[in-house]
């Protein structure tokens, strides 16, 4: 078969088709469009007419001419289009020409359009006009009945006109022809390729597969003709070779998926000092400067040397393979190696654990049975546990200093007393006493802080929400802090109408936990004459309990550090009556077990506005 001659008979065939086909619809629409538009300028000029026979129905008589002529020539002046208006009696005696002397026209009954007219009501015709010399279009409208008409209203237009409306229609009609006729040709020399590629496809895979070049597959794989089952056969072949090739290739996906999805970062460098591998994770908690997260990340640091990639020294040396690596099994290689590593980023300081040890690697162009060997270094963000390690000596530490200083003085108040005699100076005694009963009840306050913040923030203890009427929480409230608010000069009071019938669905021990803290610091902290207000709001699906006082207030700096364990504020710290610390740090922890959260509101001199709330869930 010659596929050059065939290609260019089907071409050939199916662009004359095409063409012919295409010929004669752009006649018929063209023909169309010019009968629509003759059409449309019809009805144009009937619509003329019949306004003008409204003005002149009255008037068509001999003895009106001049008037009748004046009115046609001034309609005519009004119209830039070139309608032409004559005005004439049912006998054809022309009284007014909008173009021409009436007098000087000749009789026109026996004009085509002026005797349908006279029939039928209206007429139309195309001719030449003697009068202007020209081809118009004519439009003749009947005045009066049929049984006594009073004459004819005729106007016209010139016949290129249909021409001139019909121009921007016709070139569209013949662009799209030519688009038509241009896809026409496309689509034959498409069809005429699509017969002749089967063959060269298999002739090109054939040729591809005898190079070693396995990317190539003939895409022909339906019908049962000797193509068909060429094209199959040579598709089998070529998929026996490929699986090898996606095995090894869906291998190496896997581990690079799989390092992408750990949150340790990893680093492989190659004998070399070149990094062979390294995912996002390490990117990220390294601060390379490669957006983390993106599998392309990795790219510009692979197959270039650690020097030029990795700014921290420890890790750069830990990454460099010693003399003792050649040795994959012996004892100073085998053993782990770590390292506590702090790198500065741009998130802030990070505490990582990095582990390093020596990997054998298969290097191309080399012989396998001699692998080269590289180093693996892994690196765990172990930020928080050290965070948390310093929370805990922090803790540790405020704890012992907050029970020693209680203990000493009462030490020291003891030792003082051991050496008194009570008989000769009991004033002495009595203040000793109170100075041990004041730091006694402080250490005992203390140790019930520490039990509560201890109980609230194990993760082992569950508190289960119960029904709490309101009504009844502010009750006790009242009667454990009325009378202390009211000695102080205090106004001490609760409201729980907002919540209605509505119940607090929560621990009781949390919620008393809580208030107790909140309104034990707003009468701590409120001078004599202020006053502390307790608010609840509550519906079926959230509940909230707002603590307000005219007390001392926090300044700014202070309002994000009250919740931290031991912190307080100066007036806290140098009042007669000095807290732990730990009230605060209580609230917070215990609202968290709650479900809820805690805001606070503060200003210097004015009060604070301590708000928690919490879903009403199970």
């Amino acid at each position: 078969m010659n596929v050059g001659r065939l290609f260019w008979k089907l071409f050939l065939g199916h662009t004359l088709l095409v063409v012919a086909v295409l010929a004669a619809s752009l006649w018929l629409i063209l023909d169309h469009v010019q009968d629509i538009y003759r059409r449309d300028l019809v009805e144009h000029l009937k619509a003329q007419a019949v306004t003008i026979r409204y003005f002149v129905q009255d008037q068509l008589d001999p003895g009106n001419r001049d008037r009748l002529d004046a009115l046609a020539k001034a309609a005519r002046a009004r119209d830039a289009s070139g309608t032409r208006i004559t005005l004439m009696t049912a006998d054809g005696n022309v009284c007014g020409d909008s173009m021409a002397d009436p007098g000087r026209m000749e009789n026109h009954a026996g004009r085509p359009e002026v005797q349908d007219a006279l029939r039928d009501g209206w007429g139309e015709s195309v001719r030449r006009s003697t009068t202007v010399s020209r081809d118009l279009i004519y439009v003749a409208l009947r005045v009066g009945t049929a049984e006594h008409p009073t004459g004819v209203v005729r106007v016209a237009m010139p016949a290129l006109t249909i021409g001139e409306r019909a121009r921007t229609t016709t070139r569209l009609v013949w662009q799209i022809g030519a688009v038509l006729l241009l896809a026409a040709v496309l689509l034959a020399m498409g069809l005429a390729a699509l017969w002749s590629r089967p063959i060269r496809q298999i002739t090109q895979t054939a040729r591809s597969l005898s190079r070693g070049d396995l990317s190539a597959r003939v895409r022909m794989m339906s019908g049962k003709d000797e193509l068909a089952l060429l094209a199959r056969s040579l598709n089998r072949m070529r998929d026996g070779l490929m699986s090898h090739l996606q095995t090894i290739d869906r291998q190496r996906r896997t581990v690079e998926s799989l390092l992408a999805q750990l949150h340790e970062g990893v680093i492989v460098a190659g004998p070399d000092g070149r990094i062979a591998q390294i995912n996002p994770a390490a990117v990220r908690l390294l601060d390379l400067g490669v957006a983390a997260g993106d599998g392309e990340a990795t790219e510009p640091f692979v197959g270039r040397p650690i020097e030029h990639c990795i700014p921290h020294p420890a890790i750069r040396e830990m990454l460099r393979c010693g003399p003792h690596s050649g040795d994959i099994n012996g004892a100073a290689s085998a053993a782990l190696r770590e390292a506590r590593l702090q790198v500065e980023t741009a998130a802030g300081r990070v505490h990582l654990l990095a582990r390093v040890d020596d990997i054998q690697l298969s290097e191309s162009g080399k012989d396998e049975a001699t692998p080269g060997v590289g180093r693996l270094l892994v690196l765990t963000d172990i930020t928080e546990l050290a965070r948390t390690i310093q929370m805990k000596t922090d803790f540790v530490a405020n704890a012992s200093h907050e029970l020693r200083t209680p203990l000493s003085t009462i030490r020291a108040a003891v030792e003082t007393l051991m050496n008194l005699d009570p008989s000769e100076d009991p004033d002495a005694v009595r203040r000793f006493m109170s100075v041990i009963d004041r730091h006694s009840a402080r250490l005992t306050e203390l140790v019930s802080d520490l039990l509560d913040l201890a109980r609230v923030e194990s993760p082992t203890t569950r508190f289960e929400p119960e029904p709490l009427r309101p009504r009844d929480i502010f009750d006790d409230l009242e009667s454990r802090f009325g009378e202390i608010a009211r000695a102080k000069g205090l106004q001490f009071s609760t409201d729980a109408a907002a919540c209605g019938a509505c119940s607090f669905l929560v621990h009781p021990h949390l919620i008393r936990l809580v208030l107790d803290n909140l309104v034990d610091n707003a009468i701590k902290f409120t001078d004599k004459g202020g006053t502390v207000r307790v608010i609840a709001r509550c519906d079926y699906a959230t509940a909230a309990v707002d603590v307000i006082d005219t007390g001392c207030g926090i300044d700014p700096a202070d309002q994000e550090r009250v919740f931290e364990r031991f912190f307080q504020v100066e007036r806290a710290r140098s009042g007669p009556r000095p807290g732990t610390g730990l009230g605060l740090s209580i609230v917070r922890h215990a609202v968290a077990a709650m479900g809820g959260r805690v805001t606070l509101q503060s200003e210097v001199g004015r009060g604070t506005h301590v708000t928690i709330t919490w879903k009403q869930t199970r």
